[in-house]
């Protein structure tokens, strides 16, 4: 038996004998494992052999091996305890064999999975393999797509230059889209074209390079981009005749708004004129330099004097606002100290303020030099210590205060305890033709200008203007002017003194 062992080929046999030593070592364990049987005789095995299964071994040059084992019962000489007699069969090959089916098989599940069309084109352009879905694309079996040239597959007006780029990517592979930046087709059998998109990859086969190729069908993306493409082209179109017309329009509202602007600059001119000569005449009478006139000719004369310097006023508002939106409003800057107009404008406010029993009161804190109109500045406080007045009870306070901001800039607050605006009319009541509400003798006095203006020709000169009240609690009015460079000088000894006591609000 040991004879036949021996010489069996590809069948390496050991034997063990109880004790696990090495008693017998045949020819082929030594071409299998690489120990000659001098080097293993006697001596225990380092590795285990298990009867039934497929193992790794490790040969003498460290390479592991898969074998198959067998086991007998095996005495070396009679009255000897009986050993074991392995059969080992190296299945490596095997393995790897049956390892590369099924890495084949599964590529090939694989390349019949893929959504795209997958092809194999040799240096001459003949495809050698193709998936499934390349057929389903093309209109062609798997069989008539292999062998079939590539150009088959081509618009015919790109046919004669296929060749040209075949060769150059032969020249230069490299994995990369194909005909990048270009709208690519692709023929069907029936000669159908459809847009495409295409890879390129190189491979190495025993038949030389290859070229890998997954082309995508795009018609339902093209489709829809052509789509999208004609729907921003109409709505670009439609764009721009609304831009046109919406720039007609503005030009005609600006023609309007311009012309308008300029017939109340005009008509407020032209009932000025009328307007002066009643106040003249009424302050005439009422002097009483041509006769006495009786109480109730005086208390006539009285009103007409009085509605007439209203309704000046209303007129002088209408003509600063159609100057400022007309952009002929004109600032005539000067730099001059800011306490000597307040005083001007308080001055002139005072019988107003006493009619009501209202404390007017100013804090100038420091002497502040402006640049800016002066007229302007004044219609500015006017503005504010009118509505202050207006808007605070009787026996209330109002006060000035002008303080110099970190910024370098100069800010001027009228503060009343008046009836206060809510939150939500902060921003409204700036604009033109807006009344906030009832004055404290419940009706609604004026236009509604005075504030609008009083924005624009604080925004004129570079600054801005806000409220802070809530109803009930009065109103601090305040607006920013431009220093003179920032120049500052600080209140001495000769200024106009403490500021007087603010009541509280």
């Amino acid at each position: 038996m040991f004879d036949l062992a021996t010489n069996a080929g590809g069948l390496a046999v050991i034997g063990l004998d109880s004790e696990g030593f090495v008693r017998f070592w045949s020819d082929s364990a030594h071409r299998m494992f690489g120990w000659a049987a001098a080097e293993m005789l006697g001596k225990p095995l380092a590795f285990a052999l298990d009867s039934g299964l497929q193992t790794s071994i490790p040969t003498q040059c460290g390479e592991q091996i898969v074998v198959d084992i067998r086991v007998l019962n095996w005495n070396e000489a009679p009255g000897q305890a009986p050993g074991s007699l392995y059969v080992l069969r190296d299945v490596t090959l095997q393995r790897k064999e049956q390892a590369a089916a099924r890495a084949a098989r599964r590529f090939r599940e694989l390349l019949e999975a893929a959504p795209d069309a997958i092809l194999e084109i040799d240096r001459e352009g003949q495809i050698v393999l193709a998936n499934a879905i390349a057929g389903q694309m093309f209109g062609y079996s798997r069989t008539e797509l292999v062998g079939l040239s590539v150009d088959h597959l081509l618009p015919e007006a790109t046919r004669g230059r296929h060749k040209q780029h075949r060769d150059h990517y032969d020249a230069h592979p490299s994995t990369r889209p194909m005909g990048s930046g270009l709208k690519l087709e692709a023929v069907r059998r029936d000669g159908r074209p459809f847009p495409v998109e295409i890879s390129l990859s190189p491979v190495d086969s025993e038949d030389g390079q290859r070229v890998i190729a997954i082309l995508r069908d795009i018609s339902d993306r093209r489709a829809s981009e052509e789509k999208l493409l004609k729907i921003r082209d109409a709505f670009a179109r439609e764009l721009a005749l609304k831009n046109d017309e919406l720039q007609k329009r503005n030009r005609e509202i600006e023609k309007a708004d311009r012309l308008k602007s300029e017939f109340l600059a005009s008509m407020s001119h032209e009932l000025r004129t009328p307007l002066h000569t009643i106040i003249g005449f009424s302050e005439l009478l009422g002097e009483q330099l041509q006769g006495a006139l009786n109480d109730k000719q005086k208390r006539f004369v009285d009103h007409i004097l009085r509605d007439s310097l209203h309704l000046l006023d209303l007129i002088n508002d209408i003509l600063d606002l159609s100057k400022i939106e007309s952009g002929r409003l004109e600032l005539l800057r000067e730099t001059f100290d800011a306490g000597g107009p307040i005083e001007e404008v308080l001055a002139s406010m005072r019988p107003r303020a006493a009619l009501k029993s209202i404390e007017l009161t100013y804090g100038p804190g420091e002497r502040i030099q402006l640049f800016a109109d002066r007229v302007r500045f004044k219609e500015i406080l006017l503005n504010l210590l009118s509505n202050a007045l207006k808007f605070t009870p009787d026996g209330g306070g109002v006060h000035v205060e002008a303080v110099v901001e970190d910024s370098g800039s100069c800010r001027f607050t009228v503060s009343d305890t008046g009836i206060g605006i809510p939150r939500e009319e902060h921003e409204a009541i700036f604009d033109k033709f807006y009344q906030a509400g009832s004055t404290t003798r419940g009706i609604r006095e004026g236009t509604g200008l005075g504030l609008a203006i009083t924005r624009h020709l604080v925004e004129e000169h570079g600054g801005r203007v806000w409220v802070e009240s809530e109803p009930g609690k009065g109103s601090h009015f305040s607006f920013t002017m431009p220093a003179n460079e920032s120049v500052l000088v600080a209140r001495g000894a000769d200024s106009q003194g403490e500021s007087e006591n603010w009541p509280a609000s």
